[in-house]
C-alpha cells in the first residue's frame, strides 16, 4: 500500500523591534495564536509552494511606528511541511519516502519550503537603516535617528 503524503502549508506572523541590550540586535517575537494560520493541504510540492508564495505575497509586512525607539515591522512567515498519515486523521512529519523517523527514533526534516515576506524586503532594510542610526545616536556619533517609517516614506 502507497503511504498517503500530503504537503501541510502553515504561516505565522511575527513582530522584528529593536531592544537595547548589549551585543543583541533586534527581537522577532511570535505574535501569537490569533495571528497564525493553516493556509492549506495540498497533493504536491507544487500545489504547497504556489499557495505559499501566494500567501506571503498577499500578506505584506507592517511598519509600526507607534513603538518606543525606532518603531517595528510586523511580518509572515509560511512553512511547507510534508507529512503522511500514520493513522486516519493523523498526520505525521515524513522524508521523501514517507518514512517517520530515521530508524533510531529521530524525526526527519520535513520543511520542504519556508518563506518569510522580511528577507530581502524594503521593511528590514529600513528596520537596519534606523538600528544602526539609533545605535550611533546613542553613543553620540549622530546628532539625530529616523524611525523605521521614516526611512519607508
Amino acid at each position: 500500500m502507497d503511504k498517503k503524503i500530503r504537503y501541510f502549508v502553515n504561516g505565522w506572523s511575527f513582530r522584528l523591534s529593536f531592544t537595547l541590550r548589549p551585543g543583541y540586535d533586534g527581537d522577532h517575537e511570535d505574535i501569537g495564536d490569533e495571528d497564525s494560520c493553516e493556509i492549506g493541504i495540498y497533493e504536491t510540492v507544487e500545489e504547497a509552494s504556489a499557495a505559499a508564495k501566494a500567501f506571503i505575497w498577499t500578506h505584506g509586512n507592517e511598519v509600526d511606528d507607534e513603538e518606543h525607539g525606532i518603531g517595528s515591522v510586523v511580518y509572515w512567515t509560511v512553512e511547507v511541511e510534508r507529512r503522511v498519515e500514520h493513522k486516519e486523521d493523523e498526520w505525521l512529519p515524513c522524508d521523501k519516502s514517507g518514512r517517520i523517523d530515521d530508524g533510531y527514533g529521530n524525526e526527519p526534516n520535513a520543511t520542504v519550503a519556508y518563506l518569510s515576506s522580511l528577507e530581502g524586503s524594503r521593511e528590514e532594510q529600513a528596520f537596519e537603516l534606523a538600528k544602526n542610526e539609533y545605535l550611533a545616536w546613542l553613543e553620540h556619533k549622530a546628532d539625530r535617528y529616523t524611525t523605521v517609517h521614516g526611512y519607508m516614506i
